[in-house]
């Protein structure tokens, strides 16, 4: 990770989780993340494979020259990389894991900016994966963001990232992209998660 935004919410999602799966959904201070919340995001994860914005904070809005709440957190995507990014959530959820992806957005009026995003689960009404804590960042927002909108977004590089739990080395070990075995919407029925605190 190289963006502060993404390592800051990953260390504190992984602190959250306390040795558990993945933290609840309400154990999220947004008081402990305060000074990465303008890049901080909650997804909604549906059943038929949808991301959409459930909060999202003003840095993140400000990448998108506008409010993101309701919005497809993949519509921007091109659909090589929507179909990629899926199928790594799906194998992150089936871990369970987070994910960081290293991104190339590209403005309305073409411009190009590198950004970086992690995903991580949260346990929301007993489901693993309703909610999804992340960060989209850039490391040197360019003077642009805000008043030319991303258009479109493609998709460098892709990995997971893995809790305490399965062994330090790890936390820095790449994995393989694979197909996950069954869609985003079918995930692993872990009905009983353990809770964690993310924002």
């Amino acid at each position: 990770m190289n963006n502060a935004a993404s390592s800051t919410l990953f260390a504190y999602w992984d602190q959250l989780r306390a040795g558990r799966p993945a933290p609840d959904r309400t154990e999220v201070d947004p008081r402990a993340i305060a000074p990465i919340l303008g890049d901080t995001f909650i997804l909604e994860a549906g059943r038929e494979g949808t991301l959409s914005y459930r909060l999202a904070g003003s840095r993140a809005c400000a990448l998108f020259a506008g409010e993101l709440k309701g919005s497809g957190f993949l519509d921007a995507f091109t659909p090589e990389a929507r179909g990629t990014l899926l199928r790594t959530l799906g194998d992150a959820l089936a871990a369970p894991a987070g994910l960081m992806a290293s991104l190339t957005a590209t403005s309305v009026a073409g411009r190009t900016v590198a950004l970086e995003a992690v995903m991580m689960p949260l346990v929301h009404r007993g489901r693993l994966g309703g909610r999804l804590i992340g960060a989209i960042s850039a490391g040197e927002p360019p003077y642009w963001i805000g008043r030319d909108e991303i258009a479109r977004i493609d998709l460098d590089a892709v990995r997971l990232l893995w809790p305490r739990w399965q062994g330090a080395a790890a936390l820095a070990a790449d994995a393989p992209v694979q197909p996950a075995p069954t869609a985003l919407s079918a995930r692993p029925a872990l009905r009983l998660i353990h809770g964690g605190n993310v924002a």
